[in-house]
């Protein structure tokens, strides 16, 4: 993630002439312009925090560096901001996970966060509409949040659509209580009466057993293979090449990765309304949102829509993979141009 969604674009910005990246390990990305401040020796605890403060703070001295951006709240957003107010450099905050960064973590934890990130960044990056607004209605001006949605891996920008697929549906997520994919299991035990369906369920999780249950339960398990966590990328592709559908039952987002590169796979989403992801889904045209995450009926009512047609579903997928115009590298790379030239003028 750190390559193609932070740092592949930061590269495509005419404004950026090298990037030093603070971390604990080495990253795989060879570019002459980017250099990882990594530890001699590995290390572990709290303690590598404030030892990786102290190398950003020594970097920032001793290189022409211009501006410290940090991704996430908690460490590396709290790192980054540090790192600033020691250097008297400007500070960039980039939310990769939604709106959700700032109050998940309680009101107290809220109130925080939006004094450090919101009112202490020069800037800030959002992953879509809903994350602005939600900032904006906290007292955050408006001119300084910049609209920068995740990116998947360009591998996925790459993958041929083919017609032939073995899955209907497939589900690739976390298997926990906030990705709630026990609801889709009981979407398909309403529509099993009326559709010969196979589908797959991508993950591992606390919540994986109770979802097995549920479908042995509905009756449902035959349909499903489960297919465990798949590290890999050739597997991710595989598999989303390989369905129809994309679901996504979600209580919580920010602007999900997975609904990006299944999207680049040709699988039309159908998703619950959360996060930022009403930013890339047009109801009908590229995929279906739904609201109500406690209830099947909705879902059952979006999947339904697709599974009666055939031709519907060879459309939407047309529309799906447009995604690959729209959400790039190197749109990212324009937009960062525009965060750096606000920076500048302040």
């Amino acid at each position: 993630m750190l390559t193609d969604n932070i740092l592949l674009p930061m590269l495509a910005s005419r404004y950026t002439d090298g990037i030093f990246v603070l971390r604990d390990f080495p990253g795989t990305l060879e570019d002459s312009r980017v250099e990882y401040l990594v530890p001699a020796k590995p290390q572990k605890g709290l303690w590598r925090h404030l030892l990786k403060t102290g190398r950003g703070i020594r970097a920032v001295r001793r290189n022409k560096i211009d501006v410290i951006a940090g991704v996430l709240n908690t460490p590396h957003g709290f790192i980054g901001r540090i790192i600033s107010l020691f250097t008297c450099k400007p500070y960039i905050h980039m939310t990769v996970a939604g709106h959700r960064e700032f109050w998940a973590d309680g009101p107290w934890m809220e109130k925080l966060n939006l004094r450090i990130f919101g009112k202490g960044a020069k800037a800030l990056t959002v992953t879509g509409e809903q994350t602005r607004q939600y900032l904006i209605r906290k007292g955050i001006p408006s001119e300084k949040l910049f609209i920068m949605p995740n990116l998947p891996d360009e591998a996925f920008t790459r993958v041929p659509v083919n017609d032939s697929r073995h899955y209907d549906i497939i589900s690739f997520s976390r298997i926990d209580r906030n990705k709630n994919v026990i609801l889709f299991i009981r979407a398909l035990s309403a529509l099993k009466s009326r559709y010969a369906l196979k589908a797959a369920v991508e993950g591992d999780g606390d919540q994986l057993e109770a979802v097995m249950n549920e479908a042995r339960e509905r009756g449902v398990d035959t349909m499903i293979d489960f297919l465990g966590y798949l590290p890999a990328l050739e597997d991710k592709i595989k598999y989303l090449s390989d369905s129809k559908l994309f679901i996504s039952c979600s209580k919580g987002e920010g602007f999900p990765v997975a609904l990006l590169e299944a999207m680049n796979c040709g699988c039309v989403p159908v998703v619950s309304n959360v996060g930022d992801i009403a930013d890339v889904i047009v109801n009908g045209k590229n995929g279906y949102m739904f609201e109500d995450t406690d209830n099947e009926s909705e879902v059952v009512a979006c999947l339904e829509k697709l599974l009666s047609d055939e031709e519907k579903i060879k459309d939407m997928q047309a529309e799906a993979v447009k995604i690959k115009d729209t959400i790039s590298v190197a749109a990212n790379g324009k937009i960062w141009d525009r965060v750096l030239e606000y920076v500048k003028q302040k």
